[in-house]
């Protein structure tokens, strides 16, 4: 788990040569007052996992990488799927306080902001009844030079109108799509039923290695032999605890976001990224790129978490999601929908396995939970 390891690894992040335009080229698009992002998800060696996401409506296209720590069989050389999630997410709180900040004429840099998500997993993955859930996050915002009763208003204003509150205050609705060894297997739950095969949105190459990094393995963080780990933990089939992950931001007078972002656990990896707003900049992956990294590869995660619980590995697939984004003046009443179709291939054809591995990573993913939760910011 050295970190030149992570360094050789994470060099494969970066911006795709394949423009989104392009890559989505044919796709439904989205309700009326909706941004739809399409990414498209694949296993890589043990718990690693490579995401192109594309945005059409800026033009991003990036390809991010993901990985788990030893507690889940991973390597810990990459940001685990809750690190980018909250990465995007403090990101869009930033970006968005530092564009209200400046029609004061307080700079950009003068925004930090320090955010915590929380998740709960609990019960038999087994029996069928674990299951993962969003809780509210906590965000703290420090705007230099300005007093802190405008401050707080201004920063309630510009959460409110940002990806970020979207996010938590949206209830989506997620529909979903099975095909295993080549036939769709019923799920009882509602159908995603865009066009979609395992080969839409064929993977791309990289358009180079961008310097600086957007993404990078700085170190672990420090022992504490105060913490407990209560309730289970890594691929116990049994759990009944709660998750913390945290994610700084800090605003550049060039529009690029740094923060550093990591599960709230000693003696795991700790990463620096860089982001940037709702609206994005050419030289880091956009607030809504972060977020719907982790969002895909969370519910990769947990189908490993149940076919490792099942000792049944699963290598073969690929998983292609679209999540709509409500914009400001999106129709009222329309319901946010994210869709994931799964292609499953498995060694012998098996219906019945591939449909609990879909049930299971529907149950046990943190965030598919959050966006199906109207969460409430706490904001300080």
């Amino acid at each position: 788990m050295s970190l030149s390891d992570a360094e050789t690894f994470l060099r494969q992040a970066g911006p795709l040569a394949r423009a989104a335009d392009e890559a989505c080229a044919g796709l439904e698009g989205p309700p009326a007052g909706f941004e739809r992002v399409w990414a498209a998800f694949e296993p890589m060696d043990v718990m690693q996992k490579r995401g192109q996401i594309f945005r059409p409506d800026s033009g991003e296209a990036w390809q991010l990488l993901c990985d788990e720590g030893p507690a889940l069989g991973g390597t810990d050389w990459a940001p685990p799927p809750l690190a980018w999630f909250a990465a995007g997410m403090a990101s869009s709180v930033a970006g968005a306080v530092a564009d209200k900040a400046a029609a004061q004429g307080i700079a950009a840099d003068a925004v930090s902001v320090d955010l915590t998500n929380h998740y709960s997993l609990s019960g038999s993955i087994l029996l069928g009844t674990m299951e993962g859930k969003g809780l509210n996050p906590d965000v703290v915002v420090d705007i230099d030079g300005m007093a802190k009763q405008d401050a707080a208003a201004l920063t309630l204003e510009a959460v409110s109108g940002a990806l970020a509150g979207y996010l938590m205050k949206s209830v989506f609705e997620s529909r979903f799509r099975l095909v295993a060894n080549g036939d769709i297997v019923p799920l009882d739950l509602p159908d995603c039923a865009l066009a979609l095969t395992a080969d839409t949105l064929p993977t791309a190459a990289l358009a180079g290695t961008p310097d600086p990094a957007c993404i990078a393995k700085t170190g672990y963080r420090p022992d504490d032999p105060n913490f407990v780990q209560t309730g289970g933990g890594g691929l116990d089939t049994v759990q009944n605890r709660r998750n913390r992950v945290d994610a700084s931001a800090k605003v550049g007078p060039d529009g690029v976001i740094s923060g550093v972002t990591g599960i709230a656990r000693p003696k795991v990896g700790v990463f620096e990224y860089r982001g940037a707003s709702d609206a994005g900049v050419a030289a880091a992956p956009s607030s809504v790129v972060l977020a719907a990294a982790g969002i895909g590869f969370c519910f990769m995660t947990q189908l490993g978490r149940y076919a490792a619980a099942v000792k049944r590995p699963v290598h073969d697939y690929r998983m292609i999601q679209a999540i709509d984004i409500p914009l400001p003046g999106a129709a009222p009443g329309t319901t946010p929908v994210i869709g994931t179709a799964l292609f499953l291939n498995l060694e012998a054809p098996d219906p019945g396995f591939a449909r609990d591995v879909m049930h299971s990573g529907r149950r046990t993913c943190f965030l598919h939970s959050t966006l199906q939760s109207e969460l409430r910011c706490k904001i300080s």
